[in-house]
């Protein structure tokens, strides 16, 4: 009796040979998806400059550190360039996998890979840097170009470039509030008033107005006016009006004339 003829299945390829394509295909895409969005958040980062600075001493500032606010503000650019890249591909294949989802949170625990949350991190940290390093060459090219004291707007960059290079070296940093008249002093407060080091601004103190609630709304006027679309510096004046006596923000190109504190 014949035995048996043995019954030969195809040969299957190995598991490593079939990704390969795969592997090399998704790579492609991964870079491309990355390099997109480093491009577009860089971008950004110079052209949205002002309105970032002005954005990060607003009062988020009292619920951490600035530079927690930091990186919640370009982590948003971050998430727009990403959706923006999403929405103008015809299909998600140049995205990876995990980002192609509606519903994924990007920046929570469960809502990107690690590996792929890893890299965002890291073009964060590059968008931190630009940020950071166009201030301070702006400041340096000003300083040599008319060497005498810094205008307002100055004063804040230089003051958050400390700020940033001090928390790199894990220093505690002190923060400061410049004299919005004259632009040299800075503005100090006792039980009584607020004043200025320099020059002669004095603000009387109410019950709830005290200097971090005048830095706080200095930030805001600066904010509602590029708001506006204005790009022209403003100026800040003590006015009395109606025999109460007030800072105003106050902007010839766009007529804005307000109430600060």
């Amino acid at each position: 009796m014949e035995g048996k003829k043995k019954q030969f299945s195809p040969a299957r390829q190995p598991l490593k040979t079939l990704n390969l394509y795969k592997l090399h295909k998704d790579a492609h895409h991964h870079i491309t998806w990355k390099e997109k969005l480093r491009e577009s958040c860089c971008r950004r980062v110079r052209e949205d400059r002002s309105r970032l600075l002005w954005k990060l001493r607003l009062p988020l500032r009292e619920s951490g550190s600035q530079k927690g606010c930091i990186k919640s503000a370009l982590q948003e650019i971050v998430s727009d360039e990403l959706k923006r890249i999403k929405d103008q591909s015809s299909c998600s294949s140049e995205l990876p996998s995990s980002l192609s989802g509606e519903d994924d949170v990007l920046w929570e625990y469960d809502g990107l890979h690690e590996a792929y949350q890893g890299e965002c991190e890291e073009i964060l940290l590059e968008m931190q840097r630009i940020f950071y390093e166009d201030i301070k060459m702006e400041l340096c090219e000003k300083e040599v170009q008319r060497p005498v004291i810094l205008d307002e707007e100055d004063e804040y960059l230089a003051a958050a470039v400390e700020e940033y290079m001090q928390l790199n070296d894990g220093k505690v940093w002190k923060e400061r509030t410049w004299c919005p008249l004259c632009k040299k002093g800075e503005l100090l407060e006792n039980r009584h008033l607020i004043y200025c080091s320099l020059c002669q601004l004095k603000l009387n103190r109410g019950d709830e107005v005290n200097l971090s609630l005048l830095r706080d709304r200095l930030a805001e006027a600066h904010e509602e006016h590029l708001d506006r679309g204005c790009r022209s510096k403003p100026e800040f004046c003590i006015e009395t009006i109606f025999d109460l006596t007030a800072l105003y923000i106050r902007c010839q190109h766009c007529g804005t004339f307000e109430v600060v504190i």
